[in-house]
């Protein structure tokens, strides 16, 4: 193709972007998979917020992205997007490919309150805040399937007005068991009335593990002690051994 080819063809190509750029943000109600329902939407597909996101009639706040127009000449898309939940603050760089099925994430940062996941990841009545700083994952079927980076839960809190302070505790992701299918964490406590270390295991299946050990630590009430009971007594460290297991 001559100069002069190339230039016509990138002008129009230029142009659909920006045509497409301009779309109204309504339109994307049409593409929004099963379950989510979007109300409030204002600015363009590419530049805009939504007043409040919903997912299976569940509340998840409001949103906003802002896009690159010019990864469609690829095929591809790329936005940052904002939830606000009640209470927090969670941003992060996503892009794909349109027939991939997947989502590349990059930059996940951020906070939520641990009421945010309640009778999804955490059970009724528990307090505290999640803080994000995760480097990139990739998302397939819903479900990550790797990710490399950390999750910092912060004065974590057992239900019930005399509810037991545990603590802070980490959770390292992305470590071990490479290219088994799956993700990996390490479990590790920041101090507090709580010790902890163990580990988590997703697998492709939805299946996870949760496997590790617990002691009281510098301040733990009979709050505490009377949790940890139910576990069995404890070794010669005063550790006691646990496993939690499901699906999502």
């Amino acid at each position: 193709m001559s100069r002069r080819g190339l230039l016509v063809t990138a002008g129009i190509a230029a142009f659909l972007v920006f045509l497409i750029a301009l779309v109204p943000a309504a339109v994307l109600t049409r593409w929004l998979p099963p379950g989510v329902a979007v109300a409030g939407l204002d600015g363009t597909i590419w530049s805009g917020r939504a007043s409040s996101v919903s997912l299976k009639g569940r509340a998840i706040g409001a949103a906003s992205w802002a896009c690159r127009p010019w990864p469609l000449l690829a095929l591809q898309w790329s936005c940052r997007v904002m939830l606000q939940p009640s209470g927090g603050q969670v941003s992060a760089s996503l892009s794909g490919d349109f027939d991939a099925g997947e989502i590349e994430v990059r930059d996940l940062t951020g906070n939520l309150p641990i009421m945010f996941f309640e009778g999804i990841a955490t059970p009724k009545g528990w307090t505290g805040q999640l803080d994000l700083d995760v480097a990139n994952a990739r998302i397939a079927g819903g479900l990550p399937q790797e990710a490399e980076g950390k999750l910092f839960v912060r004065g974590l809190k057992a239900p019930g007005p005399a509810g037991a302070l545990l603590g802070d505790f980490e959770l390292t992701i992305g470590e071990g068991a490479v290219g088994t299918g799956t993700l990996t964490g390490r479990l590790s406590d920041l101090g507090g009335p709580l010790r902890v270390r163990g580990t988590i295991e997703l697998k492709r299946d939805r299946s996870y593990f949760v496997s590790g050990e617990v002691a009281p630590g510098p301040g733990a009430g009979p709050a505490i002690f009377d949790t940890l009971s139910f576990l069995g007594p404890p070794d010669n460290t005063g550790r006691r051994p646990f496993s939690v297991e499901g699906t999502l």
